[in-house]
């Protein structure tokens, strides 16, 4: 009886540690974990149903050796953030590794840091690239303080509190995590140069669109695969596949082809890959030649003429005007083409589109004021002729100009301008602008 009493405890030892060992077993470790955060709390959580369904598809393509994890903030109060491990199997296509058991504000910045420390912790690999998916304005914001309340505007807008997230806590919540090999921004207006400045020490390349993006998103069943590229030019499938997809009116659903026409005449989503290893050199060159501009930049209280020229943010006042396009019209063409060189290898790859869809384009024509559902370059709603002669390059740029929206209103981009070092870096009080 003792000796079998012995026995069985030395078994109840070995079953348990051998059940400890299995529990405590490392995760593999990847060649390239994809960690996409997806901020969907928000009037985008359809999409994010839809989205997550595509990446399901892509998955099957994703190379051996590579992963995809996602974590899920959706609209719904009755289930709490999640991450998950795209399988690439059609019968069990997403492992749920890890469910948050209280909500969680996706604007936070330290849920932000948390959430990708977890899935590095759940998914480690020699190297990471970030998805950012949501709601996006770039540098837009109406207060920029390091507090998670205070800002309404720049990334991963939640309704549970009725906050973003803007560039510069993205910066600081980045702050000891490994640098990624990109972070690919799925969302408005991230392709300002101010951003993806912030963002240099973190990524090694920015990849999105200085305008809008469509609800619907990046086309992710073929899109995924691209993201485990290991090409030198990887940036390039990625913004291909994309801007191919909406340029293709096949691909237009059913409401955009009747709601929409004219989308199927050179509508796409102008984009752009940064290369920000190569910014410190732009930063300099283009402070260097705006001092050089002839006649000089506008002196306080004159503004430049912008006339003619393409912006990407048109809420309430233009914003966000093409940095390529400026430069070319400000200065000699020697001097740009000087500058352009440096452009060139900041900026390796973009496409830009004649039309993308905008709701952020209203103004008044007469006494009504239109919110319409497209951009143009060629005309708007005022015949308002754009040049679309000029080399523009898909990436945005802040410009000091005098009156609504600029120096008043909800945005004070003079104001808010200054939160941003590529701000700072220009010099711009050479000229009498205080920013």
């Amino acid at each position: 009886m003792k000796h079998f009493l012995i026995s069985v405890t030395l078994l109840f030892l070995f079953t348990a540690c051998h059940k400890d060992n299995e529990e405590n077993i490392a995760p593999t470790t990847s060649q390239r974990t994809v960690m996409a955060y997806m901020a969907a709390d928000n009037n985008l959580s359809s999409y994010a149903v839809d989205d997550i369904w595509e990446m399901e598809e892509g998955a099957k393509d994703i190379p051996a050796g590579n992963t995809m994890v996602l974590f899920v903030d959706k609209r719904y109060n009755s289930e709490y953030p999640f991450i998950a491990k795209l399988t690439g199997n059609k019968n069990a296509p997403l492992d749920t590794l890890y469910k948050y058991d209280s909500e969680r504000y996706d604007s936070d910045p330290v849920v932000f840091r948390e959430a990708l420390q977890k899935m590095m912790e759940l998914c480690p690999a020699k190297e990471y690239g970030l998805l950012l998916w949501g709601h996006g304005t770039g540098w837009v914001v109406d207060t920029d303080t390091i507090t998670s309340q205070a800002p309404r505007r720049a990334y991963g807008y939640d309704e549970g509190n009725n906050t973003w997230m803007n560039i510069t806590q993205m910066a600081s919540a980045l702050n000891g995590l490994p640098k990624m090999k990109f972070i690919f921004a799925d969302c408005c207006h991230m392709a300002c140069i101010e951003a993806a400045y912030e963002l240099r020490n973190h990524t090694e390349y920015l990849i999105g669109s200085p305008a809008e993006i469509p609800g619907r998103g990046a086309p992710y069943d073929i899109l995924l695969k691209t993201l485990f590229s290991n090409s030198a030019t990887f940036y390039q499938d990625i913004i291909d596949t994309y801007y191919d997809y909406y340029n293709n009116p096949n691909n237009l659903i059913y409401k955009e082809k009747s709601s929409w026409p004219y989308m199927e005449d050179g509508y796409s989503v102008p984009l752009a890959a940064i290369n920000t290893a190569n910014l410190p050199q732009l930063a300099a060159a283009t402070r260097d030649l705006i001092g050089n501009i002839p006649n000089g930049y506008p002196q306080y209280p004159n503004s430049p003429d912008f006339n003619g020229i393409a912006y990407y943010f048109g809420f309430d006042v233009p914003a966000m005007y093409d940095m390529r396009a400026v430069m070319s019209r400000l200065t000699t063409p020697a001097d740009f083409a000087q500058w352009d060189a440096l452009y060139r290898q900041a900026v390796p790859y973009h496409r830009m589109s004649m039309k993308w869809m905008t709701v952020f384009d209203g103004r008044y024509v007469g006494s009504e004021y239109y919110y319409p559902y497209y951009y143009n370059l060629m005309k708007d709603l005022e015949d308002e002729v754009f040049d679309a002669t000029l080399p523009y390059g898909c990436v945005s740029m802040f410009f000091p100009i005098v009156g609504k929206g600029y120096d008043e209103g909800d945005f004070c981009y003079n104001l808010r301008a200054k939160n941003f070092e590529w701000n700072r870096l220009m010099q711009w009080s050479r000229f009498d602008w205080s920013i």
